[in-house]
């Protein structure tokens, strides 16, 4: 006769239970294990699981060229590909905005500032909001039609700083259909504590930051994704095309673009940028510099020629 084999309820091991937690234990090894290779944090580990209030602090991967060695000279830019996007128009074409409103540079004697939390204030006129701003004005000597919303999103609480963001995006797209692309304008973040400038490139004799693009796919952290996907493709694409027209300027012009499973809000639109523009060991001098560029590749990717006084695509 074949005995029964009884189980203690309180000392056995469920099977099934034990295969989900060994599952979901590999899984993070390998996410973790992967930044770690790659010269990552776990700040950046976190980000890549669009943790919004951990985004801006994990560190950038160090320079590719000695900081401050000037950049190749008189690099023409030519361009044999047809636009990418249409911001012709009167009528509003793009939206710049800060899900990190408040997030500022070093300081330096012509921009110090009043600190409302760690590499952040509210002076608008120190912070990411005066890149904004500069993006564009610069955009708006190429004929395109560009609306700058400086809300502060970070309050009361930063982590849910992109719940508010995608307001006032929804908010803009229903008053201007015409609107098409959506620019997310932050700094990333170079390290814990920089003293001097770090990380920049140098063209015709100006110190720029670098920039780079982060695109999510919307696949989330467990991989089931959200309701409503972005459509990754179309935003890559986007993004690419403008991270290749910059490294035709100068190859260390950009980072790699950084592929995410987060949302970002990149779903209101097909052409969703989130751009960092430099890092905390960058100054604010050297971000707007960045911008004449950022924008003279966005205009490219529409087709759109410098007006006469505007930065060509020819440094």
């Amino acid at each position: 006769m074949r005995k029964k084999r009884i189980y203690n309820g309180n000392k056995g091991i469920n099977p099934a239970a034990l295969v989900v937690f060994m599952l979901c234990l590999g899984l993070y090894w390998l996410h973790f294990s992967a930044y770690y290779k790659n010269g990552g944090s776990v700040y950046n580990a976190l980000l890549f699981m669009e943790f919004p209030y951990i985004h801006g602090v994990g560190q950038s991967p160090a320079p590719s060229r000695p900081q401050g060695t000037p950049a190749p000279q008189n690099i023409e830019v030519i361009s044999t590909e047809p636009p990418l996007v249409s911001l012709e128009g009167k009528e509003p074409k793009i939206l710049i905005y800060h899900t990190h409103t408040t997030e500022a540079y070093l300081q330096t004697d012509k921009y110090k500032y009043e600190e409302s939390g760690k590499w952040r204030t509210h002076d608008n006129d120190k912070n990411v909001v005066a890149v904004g701003e500069k993006l564009a004005q610069c955009l708006r000597g190429y004929g395109i039609s560009v609306i700058h919303d400086t809300t502060d999103h970070e309050p009361p609480k930063l982590a849910t700083s992109y719940s508010r963001s995608l307001k006032t995006m929804e908010k803009y797209r229903d008053k201007y259909p015409s609107i098409t692309m959506y620019i997310d304008l932050h700094r990333d973040s170079f390290g814990k504590n920089p003293t001097k400038p770090a990380d920049f490139v140098t063209i015709n004799g100006r110190q720029c930051a670098r920039l780079m693009f982060v695109v999510g796919t919307g696949k989330g952290a467990t991989g089931t994704g959200y309701g409503q996907m972005p459509d990754f493709d179309s935003n890559y694409a986007l993004a690419e095309r403008i991270t290749s027209t910059l490294n035709g300027i100068d190859p260390d012009l950009t980072r790699d673009i950084r592929v995410k499973p987060g949302r970002y809000n990149q779903h209101i639109s097909n052409q969703c940028l989130l751009v960092e523009v430099g890092h905390n060991a960058n100054t604010l001098e050297q971000a707007l510099n960045s911008v004449d560029y950022l924008a003279a590749a966005i205009a490219e990717a529409a087709g759109l020629a410098a007006d006469e006084g505007q930065l060509s695509l020819s440094p």
